[in-house]
């Protein structure tokens, strides 16, 4: 029962948390506020979805928020008039120009052996320069109104296009559940975190796992990327900005463990939702925005240092 309650801590939490506040809040727990709350919620979820995969694995992307910003602009400039791409092949070029980041984050850190945290600060940086080149500091505006049915800000079938992100966000979420818990890939992803040379040892293709995380995390952060595109109705250069902390800290908060070996799906999105929940009640409460930092930082460090002495205590980590 322990291990079951540990491993849906971040439902439980979040469960906790959305009953409380719509006890001092009736605001909350009000339907429109609800649905935003959860649309809302999506971008985020989804970039960490694919940075749970690099958690696990034992690596740390720091390029996904520069990296959603590239699928973002990418898919915005070809859906113009200009360039007049079909709106579906627009997000699946944002979405590869993600993965293909990734691809290459893969590579760096499986090949050519650099850390992940400074092959990803690189890629962060680029990614930065290229979303600057392709917008030329502008944002990127002027999309066929059928580019905003993703990110559900346009009406679908006489209803409110909210659940359309959500929707997809639940997809992937289940797709990537599977695939860490019914696959033998997700087998690996686990083995290379929790033991890289144990794995290697064992015929485990280390390398090729890494690059695989990298380009989903890639790919994930893309498709974020190009959702945010879609509900803002903007390419915006600068929307990445700080993305990946929050990517991370909503992994983290979902319990994975930044030394990898362990983590969930379902917990990265409850993390993500847990987040956003408490940025609502504080603008609800008209909190300033500077305690909402305080509050998501405090609750980082103070998982991470529980997840340490944890890991000490059960004999997993010494000094």
């Amino acid at each position: 029962m322990r291990k079951l309650l540990a491993r849906h801590s971040p439902l439980l939490i979040l469960a906790a948390l959305s009953l409380a506040i719509s006890m001092v809040s009736p605001d909350f727990r009000q339907l429109g506020n609800l649905q935003s709350v959860l649309m809302r919620t999506c971008v985020i979820a989804i970039m960490a979805i694919g940075q749970t995969l690099v958690i696990i694995a034992g690596g740390i992307d720091l390029s996904v928020g520069q990296v959603a910003a590239l699928g973002g602009v990418v898919s915005a400039r070809l859906a113009q008039p200009g360039f007049g791409w079909p709106v579906a092949a627009a997000i699946v070029a944002g979405t590869g120009a993600g993965a293909v980041c990734g691809l290459i984050n893969g590579l760096l850190v499986a090949r050519a052996k650099v850390p992940p945290f400074i092959a990803t600060l690189g890629m962060m940086m680029a990614a930065r320069g290229f979303v600057f080149l392709i917008s030329e500091g502008q944002t990127v505006s002027g999309m066929p109104k059928a580019f905003n049915i993703l990110g559900g800000s346009v009406r679908v079938w006489g209803l409110a296009g909210w659940w359309i992100p959500v929707l997809a966000t639940a997809v992937l979420c289940l797709i990537f559940t599977t695939l860490l818990t019914l696959t033998p890939l997700g087998r690996r992803i686990f083995a290379t975190g929790g033991n890289p040379v144990g794995a290697r040892m064992s015929g485990i293709p280390v390398d090729r796992v890494r690059i695989i995380v990298f380009t989903l995390c890639g790919l994930t952060a893309g498709f974020a990327g190009c959702l945010l595109a879609s509900r803002t109705g903007v390419g915006d250069p600068s929307s990445g900005q700080g993305r990946e902390l929050d990517a991370i800290a909503a992994c983290v908060i979902g319990g994975a463990s930044l030394m990898g070996g362990e983590g969930t799906v379902i917990g990265a999105a409850a993390g993500a939702l847990i987040m956003e929940v408490l940025v609502n009640i504080c603008n609800l409460m008209d909190v300033k925005n500077y305690w909402q930092d305080v509050m998501v930082g405090t609750i980082v460090v103070a998982l991470v240092s529980y997840d340490v002495w944890r890991r000490r205590r059960s004999g997993l980590l010494r000094e």
